[in-house]
């Protein structure tokens, strides 16, 4: 018996999954919310769907906490709340009715993710990191820039772009 005490617990200590913006890499974060599976978040082990949707969610706070939101963002946040909670209860239920209502939450879902910058043109990662090398002169490795470091650099060039357009507009009204 306590041989299989040990097992498990063994099993259950080797689960180790990315709980951080500041160690995801953003080509995870960016593929997790272009459509991919939450497995992607997994480093080790073996997660349920719904501790992975929670751990989602608690990526979601952390980049809300650090960089603010739009009210797109906010709408996909939602969204992204409410089909991880009607996944939960379809799981729970496995009833059509909650089938229905989590099909119906995918929809929305899918309509809610932004894909698109402000210039109304679909926006790739690749473009992005483009963006901030071409604005910083240094270059980015995808697959080990930290979301939390990705989003930093797009903020304070956002900064950037506003004072400068605000230095314009005030030498533009002399």
């Amino acid at each position: 018996m306590n041989q299989s005490f040990w097992s498990i617990s063994r099993i259950f200590s080797d689960k180790k999954a990315y709980k951080s913006i500041k160690k995801l890499p953003i080509s995870l974060w960016w593929s997790i919310t272009e459509g991919a599976s939450f497995e992607a978040l997994v480093i080790n082990g073996k997660f349920s769907n719904l501790e992975l949707y929670n751990i989602y969610l608690d990526l979601l706070q952390q980049y809300y906490d650090e960089f603010g939101t739009t009210e797109t963002h906010e709408a996909f946040i939602d969204a992204r709340m409410n089909y991880a909670l009607k996944l939960a209860r379809y799981i729970s239920t496995q009833n059509d009715f909650d089938k229905m209502l989590l099909e119906m939450a995918l929809i929305d879902l899918k309509e809610a993710t932004p894909t698109q910058d402000q210039n109304g043109k679909k926006q790739t990662l690749s473009a992005a990191i483009t963006i901030i090398e071409e604005s910083f002169g240094f270059q980015l490795d995808e697959e080990t820039l930290t979301t939390y470091k990705f989003y930093s650099y797009q903020k304070r060039l956002s900064e950037k772009v506003e004072a400068q357009q605000q230095t314009l507009s005030s030498w533009r009204k002399r």
